[in-house]
């Protein structure tokens, strides 16, 4: 039976460490299927009916849909990394997504959906938006039910 994994992504060095520790931890594996998660806010359409203004925002959001390109093409990256750990090309994933709700939420929507094995997740230390509200490894945590895993790297 394969082991589903599910590690959430956000093109920063923690979201690496993640990476590499899936690498070490189940490399060899021909069992293990691996999605990279991305959740982004959509950049909305706008209509500019030959309105300057609107032509300036127009180039903004132009900006904004190929930083997304970009980052797409970053997450594509990141799955050939786990390649390099030997895993399968058809066993890793990508999924660039809308954003849903929030992302805690939409990890949780996720490996419930889909019904991952384990989440790897990954800590921000001394982010102080934490020190506010809870963190999206604690709200994910929380909504754990029994059967599946979760590690969180720092």
């Amino acid at each position: 039976m394969a082991v589903k994994i599910l590690i959430p992504y956000n093109f920063t060095m923690n979201d690496e460490k993640s990476i590499d520790f899936v690498g070490h931890r189940y490399a060899g594996r021909k069992d293990v299927e691996i999605t990279l998660f991305h959740a982004f806010i959509p950049v909305p359409e706008i209509d500019t009916r030959n309105n300057p203004i609107m032509d300036k925002v127009t180039r903004s959001t132009s900006y904004l849909r190929g930083q997304q390109d970009e980052r797409k093409n970053a997450l594509e990256a990141a799955g050939q990394k786990l390649k390099d750990y030997g895993f399968a090309g058809h066993h890793i994933h990508c999924r660039y997504i809308p954003i849903r709700q929030d992302i805690a939420r939409d990890i949780i929507w996720l490996w419930k959906t889909e019904k991952f094995d384990v989440v790897v997740l990954n800590r921000n230390p001394g982010n102080i938006i934490n020190y506010f509200s809870r963190s999206i490894s604690k709200r994910v945590t929380r909504h754990v039910e029994g059967g599946i895993g979760v590690h969180i790297v720092n």
